[in-house]
């Protein structure tokens, strides 16, 4: 689309936004207590609910016995299932995060009609748009008559919410999520406990036991294994099937062992990068269970991958990752909380690194752009034969 085109579309936007909000408006009211019912809306991907979830865990603590319902898109309900407990967990395909081409212009606000008559219903006291500029889910919020609704400052939220949130620059996603946590708790009078140390995710003995099958079918048992997930959610993050594969070489040169991991839609992926293996081929798992996943990062020594929510998934189950990171900001993005064994691997040969566009960079790329390109194959392996050498 033009530039043009779409700044006419975004002022257009932002008008009829604000003429929601002073049309929906209610007055915020306090409960007595604290709210009872808390509607949570993170519409984004596995990395992004992990991330949420010392949020998530505050304000389990600090409201013990209000009822918590979390509306995540069916992509990552597993990330918000075994991260810390709520109530319910609410599976919604947020309009543009499904990944998919949407029908046409009126079919996310007929998706919003219909999701807030639902969640009018549940007479939520207090909501919170964990994603900075989700005027969408404000505008859900809105339209389902919450009266106290917190979120990130934009010019499309602030029409829309009672308290909004602006972050510090380069604030890591975490902590923006909790400071909104925070926030929502003062704005409804509630005292908030510690932060306290909760899993960001909870792996089940059935996944466990399903690891342990992997390792004895694949003769894994006793040896060093190294987990590799290729995969990233856009083409901006990736990196060249040869490169891993050299990748993979390089580690079985080493005497250790590899165990390629992918989600669901991984398969091919991980069929052609082993067709340039050079050396014998490795085990792989790909399609099965977030959960599983999990499980199988737990038994690695390491897990490399690019900048995903495989990479926080490893580290939420104590693995030390190396992460390979191009235009999305680590300082933001990167590991959570920021431990020795967490490394990312960024260019410093391009002053553009990270530009922070993960759909339509200034440099044009669509995929394999020179920020990932330029992280070599023996960057990689020798921070990894580093970490290792450590433990």
């Amino acid at each position: 689309m033009p530039s043009d085109q779409r700044n006419r579309r975004n002022r257009l936007r932002l008008r009829l936004l604000r003429v929601a909000g002073r049309a929906l408006a209610t007055r915020p009211r306090r409960a007595t207590g604290g709210p009872t019912r808390v509607l949570l809306l993170r519409p984004d991907h596995v990395g992004d609910v992990l991330l949420t979830a010392p949020a998530v865990a505050l304000l389990r603590a600090s409201l013990p016995g209000a009822r918590l319902d979390y509306v995540v898109g069916p992509w990552s309900a597993d990330a918000a299932r075994h991260g810390p407990t709520v109530d319910r967990v609410w599976p919604l395909a947020y309009p543009g995060f499904t990944r998919r081409r949407r029908a046409n212009l009126v079919a996310p606000y007929a998706v919003l009609v219909r999701e807030a008559a639902r969640l009018r219903r549940e007479r939520y006291d207090l909501a919170v748009v964990f994603r900075p500029d989700h005027w969408w889910g404000a505008l859900l919020a809105l339209a389902a008559g919450v009266p106290v609704r917190v979120g990130g400052l934009t010019a499309e939220t602030a029409p829309l919410l009672t308290h909004t949130y602006t972050a510090p620059p380069s604030e890591h996603a975490a902590d923006q999520s909790l400071s909104m946590a925070r926030l929502a708790l003062q704005a409804c009078g509630a005292p908030h406990a510690d932060l306290c140390d909760s899993a960001m995710f909870a792996v089940t003995e059935p996944a466990r036991a399903a690891a342990v099958d992997l390792w004895t079918r694949y003769g894994l048992e006793g040896r060093t294994v190294i987990g590799i997930h290729p995969g990233a959610g856009t083409p901006l993050k990736s990196w060249p099937n040869e490169h891993w594969a050299k990748v993979v070489d390089g580690l079985l040169s080493d005497g250790l062992r590899v165990v390629l991991v992918g989600a669901p839609d991984d398969g091919e992926l991980l069929a052609a990068i082993k067709t340039h293996f050079a050396r014998e081929p490795v085990p792989a798992a790909c399609g099965q269970s977030l959960d599983v996943s999990a499980a199988l990062y737990q038994r690695c020594a390491l897990v490399i991958a690019l900048d995903s929510g495989a990479a926080h998934l490893a580290a939420a189950v104590g693995t030390p990752t190396v992460r390979l990171y191009g235009p999305a900001p680590p300082d933001t993005f990167g590991p959570w909380p920021r431990r020795a064994d967490q490394h990312v691997l960024m260019t410093r040969r391009l002053a553009c690194v990270p530009c922070g566009h993960l759909e339509a960079p200034p440099c044009g790329a669509r995929a394999l752009p020179a920020c990932m390109l330029a992280l070599g194959v023996d960057d990689v392996l020798n921070v990894a034969r580093a970490q290792l050498a450590r433990v």
